[in-house]
């Protein structure tokens, strides 16, 4: 069950940002917030990176989830992922819809939050995004495990890909 994942410390973004519409970003945030029953009883400190590495999320704050843009939604669903610390976040696509800009935002967070300790598991089809962050790439085609390695090997032979993917 949810919160039986929740109390394992996991945090999972789904491809389909999993927000919900009718509450506020701010709401949206607070339900992942396990230690705060109020919004200002969320980790000031912790927001403020968020708000830092995605605008918007402080900017609509106190409108509804539902009426921000596609790109917009992604952030909230990050953030509210990262909102507490986490040991393992499972991401689903989180350069889907977003501006290549926001994309290096969101890049840097997952890197601090790696460095911090956070293990990420991250299903990306932004290979530029995913071998900035990655120790081990596995590359699936058709439902199947056509490489595993090293995220530096996949680096220094791009024949790999080509190979796997034609790319």
């Amino acid at each position: 069950p949810t919160p039986a994942i929740a109390r394992l410390n996991i945090a999972y973004v789904p491809e389909n940002m999993g927000i919900f519409a009718d509450l506020t970003v701010q709401e949206n945030l607070l339900l992942a917030a396990r230690g705060a029953s109020r919004a200002d009883r969320m980790d000031a400190q912790r927001l403020q990176w968020i708000f830092g590495m995605f605008p918007a999320v402080e900017k609509f704050w106190n409108h509804p989830a539902g009426k921000l843009s596609g790109g917009q939604k992604q952030m909230v669903a990050v953030a509210r992922a990262i909102v507490e610390p986490r040991d393992l976040l499972i991401v689903d696509e989180p350069s889907k819809g977003l501006a290549p800009a926001i994309i290096e935002n969101m890049i840097a967070a997952f890197a601090q939050l790696k460095a911090g300790g956070t293990t990420i598991v991250l299903v990306e089809q932004n290979l530029a995004a995913t071998l900035a962050l990655a120790t081990r790439v596995y590359i699936i085609n058709n439902g199947h495990i056509v490489h595993e390695g090293p995220a530096a090997e996949l680096k220094a032979q791009p024949d790999i890909l080509q190979r796997h993917l034609g790319v």
